[in-house]
C-alpha cells in the first residue's frame, strides 16, 4: 500500500494533538493561573504543530509520488507536459538569468526534451511548493503541476480552515501574538474541527495521489 509512512505519521500526530487540545480544555478552567497559562500555550501551539504536520505530509507524499514515477522509467515523450515545469526547473531559472539574445538555445532544448525517448528522472527536491505555510493555493498549484483531475480540496470549508490555520500559525510562530493570548482566543470545539479538517485534507491528498499513479495520469 502506498503512503503507509505518511498515513502512520498523520494518525499518530493527529491523535497526539487532539489529546493535547482536549487536555488543555480542562487546564484553561483551572483555578491556578500557571495551569491556565500552560493550557493556553498548548492550545496556541497546536496551530504550529498542525501546520508543521501538514507541511511534512505534503512534502513527503509529493516526493514519494515523484520517486515512483521516476522508478517507472517513463520516457520524456510520454510524460504529461505539466510535469516539465518540475523537470526543467533549473533550465527555466537559467533562462531567467540570461539575456534574451543568449537564451534561445536553452529554450529550444526544453521543447526538444518533450519528444525524447530517454526515461524521465524527477528530482525529489524540486516540488511545487514555495516554503510558505500551506494554504489552499498550494494545493491548487500541486493539482495544476501534476495534472490531477479531482478537486484540490475536499470542500470550500477546508480552504477556509487552511487560511485560519496558516494565519494562526504565523501569528504565533513569528511572535506577532503570544501563545497564551492566542490560545485563550480559540474555543476547543473550533480547534478540534481544524484538526479534523487537516485530517480530511491529508486523506484527500493521499487518496488523490494514489489514484493518480494507479491511473497513470502522469502520462499524456
Amino acid at each position: 500500500m502506498r503512503f503507509t509512512a505518511e498515513l502512520t505519521l498523520a494518525a499518530r500526530e493527529l491523535a497526539r494533538i487532539r489529546a493535547d487540545i482536549t487536555h488543555a480544555d480542562a487546564a484553561v478552567i483551572s483555578p491556578s493561573s500557571p495551569v491556565q497559562e500552560r493550557g493556553a500555550v498548548v492550545r496556541g501551539s497546536s496551530y504550529v504543530w498542525l501546520a508543521a504536520l501538514l507541511e511534512r505530509i505534503v512534502r513527503d507524499a509529493l516526493q514519494a509520488t515523484l520517486r515512483e514515477i521516476s522508478l517507472l522509467s517513463v520516457p520524456f515523450k510520454d510524460l504529461r507536459f505539466s510535469l516539465f515545469s518540475l523537470l526543467c526547473d533549473a533550465e527555466f531559472a537559467s533562462i531567467a538569468d540570461r539575456s534574451r539574445s543568449g537564451s534561445w538555445e536553452q529554450k529550444i532544448a526544453i521543447f526538444l526534451r518533450t519528444a525524447q525517448a530517454d526515461p524521465a528522472l524527477l528530482a525529489e527536491n524540486i516540488l511545487p511548493l514555495d516554503g510558505r505555510t500551506i494554504r489552499g493555493e498550494h494545493f491548487d498549484t500541486i493539482w495544476l503541476v501534476l495534472g490531477l483531475n479531482t478537486p484540490s480540496l475536499p470542500s470550500p470549508l477546508h480552504r477556509i480552515a487552511l487560511r485560519d490555520l496558516a494565519d494562526g500559525r504565523n501569528e504565533v510562530a513569528h511572535g506577532h501574538i503570544d501563545p497564551v493570548t492566542f490560545g485563550r482566543s480559540k474555543a476547543t470545539k473550533d480547534m478540534l474541527r481544524i484538526a479534523s479538517r487537516v485530517d480530511e485534507i491529508i486523506m484527500h491528498l493521499l487518496g488523490s495521489l494514489d489514484s493518480y499513479i494507479d491511473k497513470k495520469q502522469y502520462t499524456r
